[in-house]
């Protein structure tokens, strides 16, 4: 318990302090002066899905083939946002979570529920997940299999990424808060 907490707290100044070796080109780039988050569905087929913030109520809902849900990035300190997307009749969430800390927004993709334990992604909505901000700021993108496990999280610890798959923007890179966003897809 008290490892998973270090751990969570650390997870910012990990984004900001390791080396990123990940695209800095977006699938999908956000309007500067963009503070909100926005997803888009891609696939041929809807999602459901939820949205976990510890300083707001839950929402969920459905993401129809081809549509896009924005919502809200907030600074929260107790905790940051999950965006869990469903496939149709599973109970297993594909997560892209996500926060802003001291003005910086971080994020990462989290396979550890749609995977449980196995490099199986069928259960994961979508086949082609990205998320990034804006800029120059880092992308994460994979297609399924063992590239995701290193632009994501697989298991709740990374052990198979070289590098911790989160990553920070803000202040640090020039971004003042006003043009942080992040943006995020499936069946890219």
């Amino acid at each position: 318990m008290v490892q998973q907490s270090i751990i969570a707290l650390l997870l910012p100044i990990i984004a900001f302090a390791a080396p990123q070796g990940y695209s800095s080109n977006p699938a999908t780039t956000l309007v500067t002066g963009n503070t909100g988050v926005t997803f888009k569905n891609n696939c041929g087929y809807d999602v459901t899905y939820s949205v976990l913030n510890p300083c707001s109520s839950e929402n969920s809902g459905t993401i129809s083939a081809g549509s896009t849900w924005s919502g809200d990035l907030s600074d929260c300190s107790s905790g940051n946002t999950a965006l869990k997307i469903y496939k149709d009749g599973s109970d297993k969430p594909m997560q892209f979570e996500y926060g802003l800390v001291n003005g910086n927004v971080w994020y990462d993709l989290s396979f550890v529920d749609c995977i449980s334990g196995s490099d199986d992604f069928n259960q994961c909505a979508g086949a082609g997940w990205s998320m990034g901000s804006i800029g120059s700021c880092p992308t994460f993108a994979c297609s399924g299999g063992s590239e995701c496990c290193q632009q994501g999280y697989c298991d709740p610890y990374a052990t198979a990424a070289a590098l911790q798959p989160n990553a920070g923007c803000g202040a640090m890179q020039g971004y003042s808060l006003g043009e942080l966003g992040v943006t995020m897809g499936i069946c890219n």
